[in-house]
């Protein structure tokens, strides 16, 4: 037996699914497990030689041929499928003679014919629907109609969520939030709805009552549909149509291997769904063409320069500094983005979340010299997108040290660049700070106009936690003015929204500021 033939096989033992094509192990409920690629050579070599004794010597020159390595290796790898399998009983030692693989195996043979199978088929109809798509959407009439139902029907927000990535091997690490924060920018906001950046998507996820690091481990059968739903189910789509108030939700996952990509994806409407499929050698292809699709339905003519692309989700370091901040772990999440601002100090988005953790734990200087030099930075990048983001935090930093005339300055400073780039999201932010700052200082009248001024921008965004703020901050203010009635009517909007929305923590407020 030769040990290239199990390379091409997979094998199936007690729910677990060993891949020889990608040296990867799955348990039963999908989730993808470490092994090293010698490890899993053995493992591999011992279940395709199932109820045989295989001795040391003949493991070494299958797994280890051409070279000269100690018998501990096998001691070592052995001790680590069994840790993999625990506490199944997997290999039996025979003193002097070997080991045996004793569980229960089953094999797929010639999964390569069957994939060709599967790849010319879903190619086939991909190619199929393609032509379809083409033709309808390159028909002037047609295109014009499409174009004219997508801006009527589109007001609110849009989600992009995390990107499932099925490619093996860790060089596409990035592809889950790197895949996700790439099409956000290729998809600029309008004047009728907003796309949600990254890091308030995670939120909206978190939210939902969704795990973020779920989204990366599930995995389809390889002979299954492929073309099947994606990484969230119904319902799960369902509680972030709730909870975010979107009006599209996309979700994605990149399949095949390096250079021979296919990126299923499902768009959801509140009453409909459409799934589709792009193949192509290079990522940044299948993003284009991606953002294309999507940008064609929702009738946007916004053509951005890919030069201005900034990749900060690449790092997976980041997306594990996002979990840690949802979960709030904050000690946790400020020391890994101390160690990324120093390893990749383009990186603005760490940056401005590791500012955002040092103004929460209230250490305003660290957060004010840290402000300082990443202003300027992202300045000179033209990253617009976090430039608007570290100028609120400016704001409010001044705030929060009761400097409220030069708060108000750097609010108004926000207001204008977040105007010219639609960033509805920072529009209401700075201008809810501007309010709170007329309360606090008694300008009542003011503060009234400001808190509504920033519930038409969450408007925009149809954003339910938004909105239920901007009516919680109108109740506060009506009851500082002793108007009960509106006072009243205000709380009792807030209320309507936070019990309809599913808003556990806004629901919290209402009571506190009740008692």
């Amino acid at each position: 037996m030769k040990s290239e033939s199990v390379l091409q096989k997979q094998f199936i033992s007690l729910g677990f699914r060993v891949d020889g094509r990608t040296f990867s192990v799955e348990n039963s409920a999908g989730e993808r497990l470490k092994i090293r690629p010698k490890t899993c050579q053995l493992l591999l070599v011992l279940m395709e030689n199932h109820q045989q004794i295989l001795s040391k010597e003949r493991l070494l020159s299958l797994v280890w041929p051409n070279v000269v390595v100690d018998e501990q290796v096998v001691f070592q790898s052995i001790k680590e499928i069994r840790q993999l399998f625990h506490p199944h009983d997997v290999i039996k030692t025979l003193p002097t003679q070997g080991y045996q693989w004793v569980a229960p195996v089953k094999s797929k043979a010639n999964l390569n014919n069957i994939s060709v199978k599967l790849t010319t088929a879903v190619v086939t109809a991909c190619l199929l629907l393609g032509s379809i798509t083409y033709l309808v959407l390159n028909d002037p009439q047609t295109r014009s109609e499409l174009k004219s139902h997508a801006q009527a029907k589109l007001e609110g927000s849009v989600v992009i969520l995390p990107t499932q990535n099925l490619i093996a091997g860790n060089g596409h690490d990035w592809v889950r939030l790197g895949f996700m924060d790439q099409l956000i920018q290729r998809l600029p906001s309008e004047p009728s709805f907003g796309v949600l950046q990254t890091d308030y998507v995670l939120e909206v996820i978190n939210r939902a009552g969704l795990s973020l690091s779920s989204t990366s481990t599930k995995s389809p059968d390889v002979t299954g549909d492929v073309a099947a739903k994606g990484m969230f189910s119904d319902s799960e789509i369902q509680q972030i149509f709730t909870v975010s108030g979107a009006q599209l939700v996309v979700a994605s996952r990149l399949m095949g291997t390096p250079h021979d990509y296919q990126l299923s994806y499902n768009l959801y409407w509140p009453q409909k769904t459409m799934q589709g499929a792009i193949f192509g050698t290079d990522t940044h292809v299948l993003l284009d063409e991606f953002s294309a699709r999507i940008k064609r339905l929702v009738g946007s003519d916004v053509v951005l320069d890919s030069q201005g692309y900034h990749t900060d989700f690449y790092d997976e370091m980041m997306g594990r500094a996002l979990e840690l901040k949802l979960q709030g772990e904050y000690e946790s999440a400020i020391s890994l983005l101390q160690a990324l601002v120093l390893q990749a100090p383009h990186n603005m988005t760490a940056h401005r979340v590791l500012i955002e953790l040092l103004l929460s734990q209230a250490q305003f200087g660290q957060a004010e010299n840290l402000l300082e030099k990443s202003i300027p930075i992202a300045t000179s990048l033209g990253n617009h997108h976090e430039l608007i983001r570290l100028r609120y935090l400016h704001a409010l930093l001044a705030a929060m040290r009761q400097s409220f005339t030069l708060a108000v300055s750097r609010a108004d400073e926000v207001i204008e660049l977040a105007q010219q780039h639609r960033d509805w999201l920072y529009l209401a932010y700075s201008t809810d700070l501007k309010g709170h700052i007329a309360m606090k200082n008694t300008q009542f009248d003011t503060a009234h106009a400001l808190y509504h001024e920033a519930k038409s921008y969450h408007q925009i965004l149809r954003c339910p936690v938004g909105e239920a703020t901007s009516w919680l901050n109108l109740a506060k203010l009506a009851k500082q003015r002793n108007a009960m009635e509106r006072y009243n009517e205000s709380l009792d909007n807030a209320r309507y929204i936070a019990q309809t929305r599913a808003l556990t923590s806004i629901l919290n407020e209402i009571n506190e500021s009740e008692k």
